[in-house]
């Protein structure tokens, strides 16, 4: 009897054991930053941060009716080819409007937008400010 509870007991613990070393991570995202007017190369690309054409964002600590949005113009290209242009819209977008932040793929990663800082806040006085895009590099699931 003390034999089959100890055989009984091992199979569950070695169940459990083997559940659990089934579950998969994601990979981590790669985050680079790059500054209003500044061009950076990733894998190959030359992107640069052309211009926001609006930040309508609900600052923090206020109460808006409208979530608001970003949007940032973008030029992309490889390094001898002519750029497109790409808009990023963080936030709500119109009908009509689409809401991938892909910038690119390529060799299996995809670069997107990830956030566009400083985020607004009640406190800000107008004044031109030292925008920066946050992009990820995530992998391509297959």
């Amino acid at each position: 009897m003390i034999m089959r509870n100890a055989l009984f007991l091992f199979f569950v613990c070695t169940s459990v054991i083997a559940i659990s070393q089934k579950s998969t991570t994601k990979s981590p995202k790669i985050v680079t930053k790059i500054n209003l007017g500044e061009t950076i190369i990733i894998e190959n690309h030359q992107v640069t941060f052309a211009k926001v054409l609006e930040d309508s964002r609900c600052p923090k600590g206020v109460t808006c009716i409208w979530a608001g949005r970003a949007r940032v113009q973008l030029f992309v290209g490889l390094e001898e080819e002519d750029s497109l242009i790409k808009e990023l819209i963080f936030g709500q977008v119109k009908q009509g409007e689409s809401k991938d932040l892909t910038l690119f793929t390529s060799e299996g990663n995809s670069v997107m937008g990830y956030a566009l800082e400083p985020y607004p806040s009640s406190g800000d006085s107008g004044s031109e400010k030292e925008y920066q895009l946050f992009l990820s590099i995530e992998k391509n699931e297959k």
